[in-house]
């Protein structure tokens, strides 16, 4: 099972802190420019499109399925209904 942690403040103060906590992890870095991270409008609300597909693609491509793709004919409308009814 992955565990996650959420470390936030500039990358100066949170390798300054959590430096040895970190060694050796794998990391994935969200770098936010002039403005908090946090927000208190919903990131649908206020990111522009790009950001929004961007962040919608991120989402897709990091989503592992466990479950298994239907065959055709079990998405087939006579399969849906069943004959006489």
């Amino acid at each position: 099972m992955v565990q996650s942690r959420v470390y936030e403040g500039t990358l100066d103060e949170i390798t300054s802190r959590y430096g040895n906590e970190l060694s050796g992890l794998h990391l994935r870095v969200i770098a936010v420019s002039g403005e908090s991270a946090t927000s208190d409008e919903p990131f649908y609300e206020n990111a522009p499109n790009e950001k929004s597909a961007e962040a919608l693609r991120a989402l897709g491509a990091g989503h592992k399925s466990r479950v298994p793709l239907l065959s055709d004919a079990a998405v087939d409308r006579e399969s849906m209904y069943q004959a006489g009814e």
